[in-house]
């Protein structure tokens, strides 16, 4: 009985002692504390910010060795970022096994069709839509030992040598029939794609082409293929081109030789399967012309207002603190930074803002870098997620970034030569069909906001 009278009268102890500690205002840390000294913490959010509008740079698009999963086609076209055009170049490589086709006496060709699997993650501003795609053949060729950019032009032959026109679902099975056993089988979603049969002839009697990567890339080189609208409804979708969607044995991804050999009174229905190869580049084109971006970034003024991010190298936004001097005394604790997504008729519902944002800043050579807070955390092994922040806050009334840039302020005190301006991005935007409206730092509800927590003198 008295054991529990001492612990009951230990927790009022504790509970007395915790209102007292919570009522002191300004905030003070006990005196048994870092070595007795006493610690005033302070906040301020005034800071003087400026923000605006800057193209973007080219996005690498194929980097040898890096397995990429998401390559995007399709078109976008509104008034507020212009049109953006998605493309896709790929070539494809005869698999472990050469095919023996060119040995059979008896042959006859029955087609070839080019198999590509849909990545459900990557659709944006519909589900699904009515699509053309058309499939033409390069005049040059390109290797996956080299890197390559979205401002990629390789040359390509006309007219298509496939084409297609569907409705895109890509979260959808399709069923087929199965050339050899000619059983209906389920399969993932894909798109198929079928060529003519001129090309396809000239690929299956091309003896040479069949026996080794050389000569079948003298005689295909790839492909280009580009998607556009029926009805002029925005519409990006993607493929999973990663290396186990390509090489793995039961993989989607594959150009299908589909032919006939007769012996005797029997057909033989037989199949040659080509590889995707690694060597795969998104283009993107842009074209902001009379667009609200393309104003905006005229008139890095309006930036005040509104700046805007669009991933596949559209645009970025670009953050000034023009009064850190004004700080530049304390003790740095926290630095967080706010912003604000624009809630603009048509946009949010189509066309949802990125989950995650990066930052970045301009090093001595006047290439964007990572800001260290980032940089910290990725050297570690570290998700820097959630150290950094910068994913989407949604509620019913705002939707909201706070960046933790708290590296990246106390290298600009530290430092005069630093460069603090912050390039506001998006996380692998080079296969993220993503955009926002962010409000600016003059905004009169939603101000982009600098907020430092710090230690008085």
């Amino acid at each position: 009985m008295a054991q529990n009278t001492i612990t009951n009268l230990s927790w009022i102890f504790i509970f007395v002692l915790s209102i007292f500690i919570g009522c002191q205002d300004p905030i003070i840390v006990g005196n048994d504390l870092l070595d007795e000294e006493r610690l005033n913490i302070g906040v301020t959010d005034t800071f003087d910010l400026s923000s605006y509008t800057i193209s973007g740079e080219r996005v690498v698009t194929h980097r040898p060795g890096i397995d990429s999963r998401t390559y995007l086609l399709g078109n976008l076209n509104d008034n507020v970022f212009g049109k953006i055009s998605a493309e896709i170049y790929l070539k494809c490589q005869l698999s472990t096994s050469t095919p023996n086709y060119h040995l059979e006496q008896l042959i006859k060709y029955d087609s070839l069709v080019l198999v590509l699997a849909y990545d459900s993650t990557a659709t944006y501003a519909r589900s699904i839509a009515a699509q053309k795609v058309e499939v033409f053949q390069l005049n040059q060729t390109f290797s996956e030992l080299d890197t390559f950019y979205s401002d990629t032009n390789l040359t390509f032959g006309s007219p298509p040598i496939g084409e297609v026109t569907t409705v895109i679902r890509p979260k959808d099975s399709i069923s087929i029939v199965d050339h050899v056993t000619r059983k209906i089988v389920k399969q993932g979603p894909q798109l198929r794609i079928r060529f003519n049969e001129t090309f396809g002839k000239a690929l299956l009697d091309n003896e040479n082409a069949a026996k080794n990567d050389t000569a079948f890339a003298e005689l295909f080189k790839g492909v280009y293929i580009k998607s556009t609208s029926l009805d002029n409804t925005p519409f990006l979708y993607g493929f999973n081109f990663s290396d186990d969607a390509r090489n793995t044995t039961n993989s989607v991804n594959k150009l299908i030789m589909y032919y006939n050999v007769s012996s005797g009174d029997t057909t033989l229905r037989k199949t040659y399967e080509y590889l995707i190869n690694a060597a795969t580049i998104n283009r993107y084109v842009h074209d902001r012309t009379g667009s609200q971006v393309e104003n905006f970034i005229l008139n890095p003024s309006f930036g005040d207002s509104l700046t805007f991010l669009q991933s596949m190298g559209g645009v970025k936004s670009v953050i000034k603190f023009n009064d850190l001097n004004k700080i530049s005394e304390r003790l740095i604790n926290k630095a967080e930074l706010d912003i604000y997504v624009a809630d603009l008729p048509d946009q949010n519902g189509f066309y949802p803002p990125p989950p995650q944002l990066l930052a970045s800043r301009k090093n001595s050579s006047g290439t964007l870098a990572l800001i260290p807070d980032i940089v910290q955390l990725i050297n570690s092994n570290v998700n820097f997620e959630p150290v950094f922040g910068g994913s989407l806050n949604s509620t019913a009334q705002i939707k909201k970034y706070t960046l933790n840039i708290t590296n990246h302020i106390k290298s600009a005190l530290k430092d005069n030569t630093y460069n603090s301006d912050l390039y506001i991005g998006i996380l692998t935007e080079s296969e993220t069909p993503h955009r926002a409206v962010l409000y600016g730092a003059g905004h009169s509800q939603y101000p982009m906001k600098l907020k430092i927590t710090y230690t008085k003198n």
